[in-house]
């Protein structure tokens, strides 16, 4: 069969009046297992937090992360954190190595764009996004 010549005599649908495009009506599809990895992930990140902020342990190093907009957080005990600001703060590099004192986890919860936590030095704090675990470079 010559598929050109199939391709001709097919009949062409009449543009849409709206001009919507079929494929917008399509539902996302949402895969159970993703979701279900998603929390899981979450819940680790929380319970990391959790044990960061029980026994107080400071931030140690701050660099560069390999995804945009986002800082490497090293703590004393080795774990390392991907984190991003929320709303309109400075950098979060500078507003950690411009501190005198430690910075510590003060506070972590979960809320809608992903689990969160409270970096707090004296009397500053800052609120950040934590995106993942990381390792050392």
């Amino acid at each position: 069969m010559d598929w050109m010549a199939w391709l001709r005599r097919r009949p062409r649908r009449a543009p849409d009046p709206l001009g919507a495009d079929p494929l917008d009506a399509l539902v996302p599809w949402e895969d159970p297992l993703t979701a279900e990895l998603d929390a899981r992930r979450e819940q680790l990140l929380l319970a990391r937090l959790g044990v960061l902020q029980r026994r107080g342990v400071p931030i140690r190093v701050v660099s560069a992360a390999p995804v945009a907009g986002a800082v490497r957080l090293g703590f004393a005990d080795g774990t390392f954190l991907l984190v991003r600001t929320t709303g309109r703060s400075h950098g979060l590099a500078s507003a950690l190595l411009l501190r005198a004192r430690s910075v510590r986890v003060s506070e972590h919860w979960s809320d809608g764009p992903g689990p969160m936590a409270r970096l707090c030095w004296g009397d500053n704090a800052v609120d950040v996004v934590v995106l993942g675990l990381d390792q050392p470079d």
